[in-house]
């Protein structure tokens, strides 16, 4: 995002009115309190764009595009936001200026921190190849048959044992304490204490090759956390960042294909054995942020996580994501080790090439999973693994490629395609589809009155952004079942991290997704989303929280029946029965809150 003074943007909105940017290509007529013309966006003869001055936006309530007179001249003269900012300052004639002193304060600190980890990356990188404290790490590299190659192709490191040599060197280097504490470089309790010690150090970086975080391999053997990351700091947020992207950019953009692994070594034994498309997530399972950066770059991604349950969870995740952005999806696995940096360990590069060579499709892989875990000779078993394949249909955007792969389950199943046809019907209104950013989709008009509570509380926070920090600690990302709703709060927790919230222009910036970017424009035309917002609010946490514990009670309710039946310890139960009566206590509470009948029973 362009840095633009708030300040320019204030000065442009007061000088001129939307209407009168639009009006350079738009004839617009007055009629019940909006401006009124053809939408210059699609062919229509009967106006269907709308102008309203007093809120600075424009809206199209039939192809649905919507935002402010920076969108709009963007969208007209196919400009990034910098650019319709210029157009725009020397039509209200207003000089751009460079930030204030607050904004000027939060670019040095990050351009400070690029520059720290880029010089510690060197300087870790140094002890470990020529340095004789890091012998012992060079030894561990050599055993774990890591080629030097890849120490420089990935900038490995060393960070000393000695607990008093980082906060030194960097005081050395004329880093300020304050720069220090904000680095994620040391422990919280003790500013001077290094949180990486005795390991062997991963740096992290960006697509654009800046390092912004270190992962550490615990060398001592002994301590409880064998992985560690930096924790997330102004320039470093690790859902946003995979591990190895930037050495794999080249490669994956001419193959236009991806391998996801899930460690930092992982990575590496990948690349050493030609798999230079190999990159992972950062100590978290694939997120959606991750993906949407990765489809910018290729078109097809195969997943090689662990073996195990958490592993195939993981993948199961993955290839639904990969599946909602329009990328071919596949599954590796391994026959002879849990995985890749194992392999390569104990019986060589080749070995991995050769257990490589072949991948299953992902809708294919989670059916074999499904079939593994029923017994699909029952209809409960048949049922069950349709289930548990469903989101991966949800997520398929194309019907003829849907159609394929219920053609293909039901003859796994041994059921007609129709009977699958009707259950996947049946479910749709209960399902929400992951939304794709890639493929064209149908935006829908925005109607406050059918849409759920939890998108009608992102809605209204928002319209009423001072109410966001004050929200977020009685609401998480976690509570929210609406997948916009839940778009919306992590793009109002990134604008909160990088504090450029305070414009609507720049929210509208940040979201991707067609729909949720209509639906946003035009809340910001409506009263509706600014009538007593602290009161709409106060009751949406009440009735999400609510239904979030009514779902505990059940849960609770399940696992007592069962502990009950099968005779479990009466400790055990006792833990449920208290768990009970605070589930209890809390809806009652929350159903008092809310003006309803307390829960009795």
């Amino acid at each position: 995002m362009a840095k633009v003074s708030d300040a320019v943007l204030e000065q442009i909105k007061a000088r001129l009115p939307i209407s009168e940017v639009v009006s350079d290509y738009v004839t617009l007529s007055a009629r019940g309190g909006r401006l009124w013309g053809l939408c210059p966006f699609h062919q229509e003869k009967t106006p269907s764009f709308s102008v309203v001055d007093d809120q600075g936006f424009y809206y199209c309530f039939s192809c649905k595009k919507g935002g402010s007179m920076f969108d709009f001249v963007m969208e007209m003269e196919k400009v990034p936001f910098y650019e319709s900012v210029k157009i725009l300052a020397k039509k209200a004639n207003v000089e751009l200026v460079d930030e204030n002193p607050d904004e000027r304060k939060r670019r040095d600190l990050h351009e400070t921190l690029y520059d720290l980890y880029d010089k510690l990356a060197g300087s870790f990188h140094f002890l470990l190849t020529s340095s004789p404290a890091g012998k012992q790490a060079r030894a561990y590299l050599e055993q774990r048959k890591v080629d030097p190659a890849l120490w420089e192709k990935f900038n490995l490191g060393y960070a000393p044992s000695d607990a008093s040599w980082l906060h030194g060197f960097l005081k050395k280097h004329h880093y300020s304490d304050e720069l220090l504490t904000q680095s994620g470089l040391f422990s919280q309790n003790n500013p001077t204490f290094p949180l990486f010690r005795d390991r062997l150090m991963f740096p992290i970086r960006t697509w654009q090759g800046k390092t912004v975080a270190f992962g550490g391999r615990d060398l001592t053997f002994t301590a409880k956390a064998k992985y560690i990351n930096t924790p997330e700091t102004a320039i470093y947020s690790k859902k946003h960042i995979l591990f190895g992207l930037y050495e794999s950019l080249d490669t994956i953009k001419k193959g236009q294909s991806a391998i996801l692994c899930e460690g930092n070594f992982d990575v590496v034994a990948l690349h050493q054995a030609g798999f230079t498309n190999a990159m992972a997530p950062l100590g978290t399972s694939f997120t959606e942020e991750q993906a949407k950066l990765l489809r910018r770059y290729c078109t097809s991604v195969q997943i090689l996580f662990d073996s195990d349950q958490a592993g195939q969870n993981a993948t199961a995740k993955a290839l639904v994501l990969a599946q909602s952005l329009g990328m071919e999806n596949s599954v590796l696995q391994l026959r002879s080790a849990k995985d890749a940096s194992e392999l390569v360990q104990n019986s060589g590069e080749e070995q991995l090439k050769r257990e490589l060579q072949q991948s299953v499709q992902g809708f294919r892989y989670l059916v074999n999973n499904a079939v593994n875990q029923y017994d699909i000779l029952t209809s409960k078993g048949k049922s069950s693994a349709f289930t548990a394949v469903r989101p991966y249909l949800d997520a398929t955007q194309s019907s003829i490629e849907r159609q394929d792969l219920i053609k293909g389950l039901a003859a796994k199943l041994n059921v007609d395609e129709a009977s699958i046809h009707a259950d996947y019907s049946r479910g749709l209104s209960k399902v929400s589809k992951p939304v794709s950013p890639v493929l064209e989709q149908q935006v829908k008009p925005l109607n406050p009155a059918t849409i759920s509570v939890d998108l009608y509380a992102m809605l209204t926070l928002v319209n009423n952004r001072d109410l966001y920090l004050q929200i977020r600690y009685k609401l998480a990302v976690e509570d929210l079942e609406d997948k916009e709703a839940e778009a919306l709060y992590d793009v109002l927790e990134e604008a909160a991290r990088e504090e450029v919230g305070k414009h609507d222009e720049y929210i509208l910036q940040m979201i991707e997704d067609p729909q949720l970017r209509s639906d946003v424009a035009a809340s910001f035309t409506m009263e509706d989303f600014r009538l007593a917002p602290q009161k709409v609010l106060n009751e949406a946490v009440n009735r999400i929280q609510l239904r979030n514990y009514e779902k505990k009670r059940l849960s609770n309710k399940r696992l007592l029946d069962i502990s009950l039946h099968d005779g479990t310890e009466d400790e055990g139960i006792e833990e449920l029965l208290r768990e009970k009566t605070e589930i209890d206590a809390r809806i009652s509470e929350l159903k008092q809150a809310l003006g309803q009948d307390n829960y009795t029973g």
